[in-house]
């Protein structure tokens, strides 16, 4: 496992709890020597979650688009940083550059980037481990709906094998050295 994309929010209004657990995976990723590959911003949980990777001596590269310096405030302490012209463009690099992805929680920008990923594995456009953070049952809804997707026929029952949800560092930390 050499790179890692974390999908996460860019809210600075969110519960404590998800800070402390973004800076926590910021260190344990540093630590092993894994590039985090997220969007380039300088705000919530992304980044609190670069900063701690820079912070702990780790390797960033960030893509944000042109669009969002401003509102995400780009992060100027990037070992690397890529400005592009849209979001498919930043989500197409982040792609290309990750060996897997993280779910952690966040907004609608999340879920969207979580829903390709996942689409493209179900079109065997790639072969990535996927993880979503379910941290404090923030997910509980989405895996929820997953479920019902296919229980429904509306997505083979082998979509529940294309992502492993966990719960907590621990979790996260066995799951990430399994990859290594």
């Amino acid at each position: 496992m050499r790179s890692i994309a974390v999908y996460c929010g860019s809210s600075n209004h969110v519960n404590s709890i998800y800070k402390n657990e973004a800076k926590r995976l910021g260190s344990l990723l540093a630590k092993h020597k894994i590039k985090l590959i997220y969007g380039g911003g300088n705000m919530g949980l992304m980044g609190i979650l670069a900063n701690s990777v820079l912070e702990s001596g780790g390797n960033v590269y960030g893509v944000i688009t042109e669009h969002l310096i401003d509102i995400e405030k780009k992060n100027d302490s990037l070992n690397n940083l890529k400005i592009v012209k849209t979001m498919h463009e930043r989500k197409m690099e982040m792609f290309m550059q990750a060996d897997c992805f993280v779910i952690f929680p966040g907004g609608i920008g999340t879920l969207e980037e979580f829903f390709e990923v996942y689409s493209w594995k179900q079109l065997r456009l790639h072969e990535k481990p996927i993880y979503i953070y379910n941290l404090n049952n923030f997910w509980d809804e989405l895996i929820n709906l997953i479920d019902r997707l296919i229980d429904e026929d509306f997505a083979g029952e082998k979509m529940k094998e294309a992502y492993k949800v966990v719960k907590n560092h621990s979790e996260l930390k066995k799951e990430l050295e399994i990859c290594e």
